[in-house]
């Protein structure tokens, strides 16, 4: 069976070649090298190469990981916002179906 071929959005791909660079800047100002970064992060210095320029086949974990090893803050600046981000969505979540269906549009009022 063929497999699918994961394409990005032009956002999605302007996204990541961005933070790519924010942590290629990131990096470079704590003085720290490709090599130091793999090291830390436990993978290649070609994989922190593909963070910095944006790769898709990047492990989202490796892109989050080098941010935070970096300092760039995703979600919230500090551990306290991020636990209530965290909370927030853990609300959200409580008050969605657990299951989206296809259903028809129902027009009958």
């Amino acid at each position: 069976m063929k497999s699918k071929i994961f394409t990005l959005s032009k956002t999605g791909t302007q996204i990541l070649k961005t933070l790519g660079m924010l942590i290629r800047a990131a990096r470079i100002e704590r003085g720290m090298s490709q090599n130091e970064l793999a090291e830390r992060l436990g993978v290649s210095r070609y994989t922190v190469m593909g963070i910095e320029k944006g790769d898709p086949k990047v492990a989202g974990g490796s892109l989050i990981e080098a941010a935070v090893i970096v300092g760039i803050p995703l979600l919230a600046s500090t551990e306290q916002e991020l636990e209530q981000v965290t909370s927030t969505a853990a609300s959200l979540i409580k008050v969605l179906p657990e299951r989206v269906g296809r259903k028809g549009l129902d027009d009958d009022y």
